[in-house]
């Protein structure tokens, strides 16, 4: 005899969340990380991007977090996704160009320095 498996579907939106949750969280320590490491190397032309960027990557996690509660209190509602409208994605994006920008012009400080 086989059993037939019973899906939750509101386990896929959980799950999705808490991806993103842990993304953003993976992004904010990131954003701190690599302004901590690049301030030695470009001073203090690094802290504006970096409290900007972690501004972006807390946004990420604050809206994970209400999209959370929304689940909980809220109706059902399919069109409540994470994903609704793409904000998410671009602000993960918009924080890891910063990222990578921040580390270039770090990189190549470096290598001027070496010159």
């Amino acid at each position: 005899m086989t059993e037939q498996v019973v899906r939750d579907p509101g386990m896929q939106q959980e799950r999705t969340t808490l991806a993103w949750r842990r993304t953003g969280l993976a992004l904010l320590v990131g954003a701190l990380t690599v302004g901590r490491l690049t301030l030695d190397r470009l001073g203090g032309a690094v802290v504006l991007p970096t409290v900007l960027v972690a501004a972006l990557a807390a946004y990420v996690v604050l809206s994970t977090v209400r999209q959370r509660r929304l689940g909980v209190t809220g109706p059902a509602d399919p069109r409540l996704t994470v994903l609704r409208d793409g904000r998410l994605v671009a602000a993960v994006a918009v924080v890891v160009v910063v990222l990578a920008v921040g580390e270039l012009a770090a990189a190549v400080a470096a290598l001027v320095d070496l010159v």
